[in-house]
């Protein structure tokens, strides 16, 4: 059948479409394949599943596109083949190649943002969004804004191709991970965005798609809901839930040097996570010496003595929420760092022992689901 300018197709191909619920890096594939009208399975993946599926698919990640029993990965790959099914690449090899550098554009573009917003060091965060927000991001939106106006709304060959399908596609999440509106003060690209939205069965798809995870506060996860209300922040989250279970201290000064404790236990995950996700492989060999002969070390040592002063708590000389919370985190430091803290610190795995033993807390653990970390 021939829909719009998508070619003629005989045997209709069965798509399916894998990811966690979110737009993001799933959503061009979500729009190419609603725009030529082609139907597919939006398998969306909860974070509980994931794991279990993970060694199921190409190279252990998501989205993944399944074309009649044949999975494939990388996300811009995917989108040029949809493209070519749904009439969306362009007419020659030239063609090809001037959408080719601006989806490349537009992909570098998310990665440079990417980079910031996944930053788990707040201070370094800090410092980047300098960069990013007064250099990075008005170069980009400023080239990609005349090339717009250059090709009259379209984004290459003066024509709708899926270089606008892909930027129209991505750009909630970059707005997602920006935290503004990026095109608002672009008309041309919020030309492209419109000319992209304005078709009937991309309309269709937004219109029908499942909400998703960025409908959360401040768009990110854990997120704690109380009586229909939810909320953000992991701390926070704790401190509340510690206070209903008696476990939050019994004045303002108990809390006090509890909430110190755990800010501790806090700044130490920050500065593992900042070397743990660092991008750059000989940067993050660098890191890893100073954390493991100095940052480490110096934390342990401390938190064991006042474990040790505590009689096997961390904090008062009795159970307070943050023996639950480092017990609760312990495994993803570990995961982190690939070792196992905890072997030469005695004092600190009694605390996480005693958190253990807690009835409540074993039953906990012997039914919640199997993750990857």
């Amino acid at each position: 059948m021939t829909i719009g300018s998508s070619p003629t197709v005989d045997i209709m191909p069965d798509y399916k479409v894998y990811y966690f619920n979110v737009k993001a890096l799933g959503e061009p594939l979500r729009f190419l394949l609603s725009y030529g009208n082609l139907p597919f399975d939006d398998v969306r993946i909860t974070r509980e599943e994931w794991p279990a599926l993970k060694p199921t698919m190409p190279m252990g990640q998501m989205p993944v596109l399944e074309v009649d029993g044949k999975k494939v990965h990388q996300s811009v790959a995917m989108s040029r083949y949809l493209a070519n099914q749904v009439g969306l690449a362009g007419a020659d090899d030239w063609e090809n190649l001037m959408i080719d550098t601006v989806v490349d554009t537009v992909n570098d573009f998310r990665l440079k943002i990417a980079v910031v917003s996944y930053e788990p060091d707040d201070d370094i965060k800090e410092k980047k969004l300098v960069t990013l927000n007064n250099e990075v991001i008005p170069f980009y939106l400023e080239k990609l804004d005349d090339i717009a106006r250059e090709n009259n709304g379209y984004l290459a060959n003066s024509k709708l191709s899926w270089a606008d399908i892909y930027f129209t596609a991505i750009l909630d999440y970059l707005n997602y991970m920006t935290k503004s509106d990026l095109v608002a003060n672009h008309a041309n690209l919020q030309r492209v965005v419109d000319n992209v939205t304005s078709i009937d069965s991309i309309r269709s798809w937004i219109d029908k798609r499942p909400k998703t995870e960025i409908s959360m506060p401040m768009g990110q996860m854990p997120v704690l809901e109380v009586d229909g209300k939810r909320v953000h922040q992991s701390l926070a989250m704790c401190r509340y839930v510690a206070k209903q279970i008696n476990l939050a201290g019994d004045n303002p000064l108990e809390a006090l040097q509890i909430d110190a404790i755990v800010d501790t236990i806090n700044d130490f995950r920050l500065k593992i996570a900042i070397v743990a996700y660092e991008p750059d492989d000989m940067v993050k060999e660098k890191k890893m010496v100073t954390l493991n002969n100095e940052v480490i070390p110096f934390y342990l040592t401390k938190l064991n003595v006042i474990a040790k002063e505590n009689n096997g708590h961390l904090v008062l000389g009795k159970p307070t929420w943050a023996d639950v919370y480092f017990a609760g985190i312990l495994d993803y430091l570990n995961y982190l760092t690939k070792t196992n803290l905890l072997e030469n610190f005695p004092n600190l795995q009694d605390v996480v022992n005693k958190v253990l033993d807690n009835e409540n807390v074993k039953a906990y653990i012997a039914k919640r689901p199997i993750t990857e970390v």
